[in-house]
């Protein structure tokens, strides 16, 4: 089975980490971003199958980039998870296009699930 390619933006040098390192060991290839900026640069050069946003950025929120990338035609098949510690489903479900969205702290085994049901 081909890995799967997610693409996470995270501005907490910790949790990325841990979800650099989780994921690699599930079998994902993980690319890293920490602000909006870079990752806007960059995402639409590169193949992926999902991506895992965090609502506050040091210079943009997930739920922008979510919405962006949704609009795009080329990329608005992709999943997109909004994960944040700051804000409600129901705030997050109005205002975005996600596919999901999940509270920090979370728990990296649901996590997996998640990506993995969105994937299949």
């Amino acid at each position: 089975m081909m890995s799967k390619t997610i693409c996470i933006v995270e501005d907490n040098p910790d949790i990325a980490d841990v979800l650099d390192i989780y994921l690699q060991e599930e079998g994902f290839e993980v690319t890293l971003f920490d602000t909006a900026s870079a990752f806007l640069s960059t995402y639409q050069k590169q193949h992926n199958d999902i991506f895992l946003l965090d609502v506050m950025l040091p210079d943009g929120d997930g739920i922008s980039l979510c919405n962006h990338i949704k609009q795009d035609p080329a990329f608005a098949h992709i999943p997109v998870v909004i994960m944040s510690a700051h804000s409600q489903a129901e705030t997050i479900n109005k205002n975005s296009k996600s596919d999901a969205f999940i509270k920090k702290p979370f728990d990296l085994n649901e996590l997996k699930d998640q990506l993995n049901l969105l994937l299949s």
